[in-house]
C-alpha cells in the first residue's frame, strides 16, 4: 500500500510562483471571471458547473503549469483558444465555467503545439477531474472553436504583446 503524501504535495503546490506572463495571465481571466460573477449557472453552457470551483484561478493555472510544464506558446494558445470559443459559441467567461474553459483549451494548446504531452488521465488527475469530464472538455472545446487550432504569427503576437504589457497599461 502506496503512503499518502497529500500534506507534502499541498505544500509544494502552496509554492508556486508565477512568472509574469503566467500571472498576467492569470490576473486577465480573473478579472473577465469577476466581471461576469452575477452571472447564474448556466445548464446549457457544457462548461459551466453549478457550485463554482473555490480554488482561485492563479493557484489553478500555477498548478497546470507546474505539472505540464508546457511551452509560453502553448500557454498563450489557451487564452487565444479561450477567446475563440467565446466568441463562436457565445460563452461568457464567468465563475461556473473558467476552470473547464482553461482544461479544455489546455488540452487542445497541448496536443496542437508540443511534440510530447501526457494521457488525458494525467490532466485530468491535475485538474481535479474524472477522465470522462475530461475527454467531453476536450472534445466540446474542439467543436467550438471550429475545429481550427491554427494560429496565426500575427495573432500570436498580439495576444502576446497584450498579455506581457497586461499590468503596464493597468496601472
Amino acid at each position: 500500500m502506496k503512503k499518502s503524501s497529500g500534506k507534502s504535495l499541498k505544500k509544494q503546490e502552496l509554492e508556486i510562483k508565477l512568472n509574469k506572463m503566467e500571472l498576467n495571465i492569470s490576473e486577465i481571466l480573473t478579472e473577465i471571471s469577476n466581471q461576469n460573477a452575477e452571472i447564474e449557472f448556466n445548464p446549457d453552457d457544457p462548461f459551466s458547473k453549478e457550485i463554482p470551483s473555490k480554488v482561485g484561478l492563479q493557484y489553478f493555472l500555477g498548478r497546470i503549469l507546474r505539472y505540464s510544464q508546457i511551452e509560453k506558446s502553448t500557454l498563450i494558445s489557451i487564452l487565444i483558444y479561450i477567446d475563440r470559443m467565446c466568441i463562436t459559441s457565445g460563452i461568457i467567461l464567468n465563475p461556473h465555467n473558467i476552470h473547464r474553459l482553461i482544461l479544455g483549451c489546455l488540452i487542445l494548446a497541448i496536443k496542437y503545439n508540443e511534440d510530447i504531452y501526457f494521457k488525458n488521465e494525467y490532466y485530468a488527475k491535475v485538474g481535479g477531474i474524472s477522465v470522462k469530464e475530461m475527454n467531453n472538455l476536450e472534445l466540446t472545446s474542439f467543436e467550438l472553436i471550429d475545429h481550427n487550432l491554427f494560429i496565426s504569427d500575427d495573432i500570436y503576437e498580439k495576444y502576446l504583446a497584450y498579455i506581457t504589457h497586461y499590468n503596464d497599461e493597468q496601472g
